[in-house]
């Protein structure tokens, strides 16, 4: 069984990932002051910043750089698609 994995595939999961990273991070500032329901507030910021902020940037950086170099055909648009994440996150810190 051969499983082939596209780059289309991979920017969109890299979409849904900080996607679903920055849902996370809002639902859980629901808690903030809740004494009972903290641990929620603190596990939603814990995943944004160690692993949604991380994986967003990286995975943004490295889709772009391959969308550069392997892509043949509609190079700048995978690359700009790959770069969504990234644009998104600055523009989220900008607000």
């Amino acid at each position: 069984m051969e499983i082939r994995i596209t780059q289309k595939q991979l920017i969109v999961a890299n979409i849904i990932l900080f996607v679903v990273s920055f849902a996370i991070l809002e639902y859980s500032k629901l808690f903030r002051t809740s004494l009972d329901k903290h641990w929620i507030y603190f596990y939603g910021h814990n995943w944004w910043f160690m692993i949604g902020i991380p994986s967003a940037f990286w995975g943004s950086l490295i889709l772009g750089i391959y969308s550069l170099w392997k892509v043949k055909n509609y190079k700048f648009l995978y690359f700009i698609f790959s770069l969504v994440p990234l644009i998104l996150f600055i523009t989220l810190i900008s607000i």
